[in-house]
């Protein structure tokens, strides 16, 4: 039989929970809507468009430093999040509005960066958020009951008072509980992108027939894979230690990324954003363009998003390692026509993006969100691998990725 004050509780955490995946939605949408209407509805209208691109990236670029000198060094990402975390068992959750309106900002202005790093270190924070007013309600469960309605609703709802950090108090919420509330956001958010007919941020590259003989490929993939890879690495490094020896202002590193983000709108306007807008056209790109353009194109995604990181665009990385590997991989399946395409692509794409992100599960199952079931084996073959590869030696993994 469920108490009545923890029925109370349990629909109070799904609430919260509610909100939180409103406010992930609401996010989404707002990126959505401003780069369509500045790049799709406005861009197009124009009489003159590249002079539109530049003041608008000129605009941008204002703005970003503007509230970057007055907020600090937003957006902040999952990774400082949870680094966060770990230290101290809660983050600041007071100003994570700045940060999702920054990344916004950042994102609609076209820069190459995905909302995954920004967005998922905005849940964290308001996850904790969340815990800390449960912790408080729950705490203050007897004296609840002598207060006034109003008194109540100012407790329940108060979006900066009335809340209890887990150091101050162990009491809080046991697994079972976290676990539902998560889940009841996650069907928050999916009821919410099925409302609105939001189309899906996976496109499925269509459908495979592998057969034995692909697996002979395995190897020599996957080892063109870390060796693109390495090569980019060492690349990126060499070219970050000759900026290093310069002195650049917060406003000369945002401008800097903007003429990047600019020559990328004029000349390769399909890498513009992290490429979860165009993940759609990768299956015509890959069929259509030559092996070297889309080998360009899948090192030119790369290149555009360390510049944008290094010069203060700040956001995510999986969906522009995502794009540029599977670019990689259709580059391969070229070359290799007489081999399944899609396992091709699968095997560069995974081991590319598995190193560049070194984080083999989280690659594995983005990555296999693309392709058919039929391939998932493989997927979980190439982790084993990687993670094998990776116990084989310290000194030894670093020469080979």
């Amino acid at each position: 039989m469920i108490k009545k004050q923890d029925l109370f509780f349990l629909l109070y955490g799904c609430f919260l929970s509610s909100l939180i995946a409103l406010a992930a939605f609401l996010f989404l949408m707002a990126e959505k809507f401003g780069s369509h209407l500045l790049w799709e509805s406005w861009g197009h209208s124009v009489p003159f468009p590249i002079l539109y691109k530049a003041l608008l990236l000129l605009l941008g670029s204002c703005l970003i430093y503007i509230f970057k000198r007055k907020w600090g060094n937003l957006p902040r990402t999952s990774h400082e999040l949870m680094k966060e975390l770990k230290e101290h068992q809660t983050v600041s959750y007071r100003h994570t509005w700045r940060s999702l309106f920054l990344a916004l900002l950042i994102l609609v202005m076209g820069a190459g960066v995905g909302p995954e790093a920004p967005l998922l270190g905005a849940v964290i924070a308001y996850s904790v958020w969340q815990a800390d007013k449960l912790r408080y309600v729950r705490a203050q469960a007897s004296q609840f009951a002598h207060l006034s309605v109003k008194d109540k609703l100012v407790r329940l709802f108060h979006p900066s008072q009335y809340l209890l950090t887990y150091p101050v108090s162990q009491q809080g919420m046991d697994k079972k509980g976290r676990l539902f509330f998560i889940v009841n956001g996650l069907l928050v958010f999916i009821l919410l992108m099925q409302m609105t007919d939001q189309p899906s941020f996976i496109t499925k590259l269509g459908d495979s027939h592998w057969q034995a003989k692909e697996l002979l490929l395995i190897l020599p993939l996957f080892l063109y894979g870390l060796l693109f890879g390495h090569i980019y690495h060492w690349g990126v490094k060499k070219v970050k230690a000759v900026f290093g020896k310069f002195s650049i202002s917060l406003l000369g590193r945002i401008l800097l990324g903007a003429a990047f983000i600019f020559f990328i709108s004029v000349f390769a306007p399909s890498l513009l954003f992290s490429g979860q807008h165009a993940m759609p056209l990768v299956l015509d790109m890959g069929v259509e363009m030559p092996a070297f353009a889309l080998i360009a194109l899948s090192l030119l995604k790369l290149l555009f998003l360390e510049v944008c990181l290094g010069t203060g665009w700040t956001g995510g990385d999986i969906f522009p390692v995502a794009f540029a590997s599977i670019l990689q991989g259709f580059a391969l399946a070229q070359l290799l026509p007489s081999y399944d395409s899609l396992f091709v692509v699968l095997v560069v794409s995974l081991s590319l993006s598995m190193l560049l992100l070194q984080k083999e599960w989280l690659a594995g199952v983005f990555i296999s969100l693309f392709f058919p079931i039929k391939l998932w084996p493989i997927t979980l073959l190439l982790i084993i691998l990687f993670r094998v590869l990776k116990k084989w030696g310290a000194s030894n993994m670093k020469h080979l990725v």
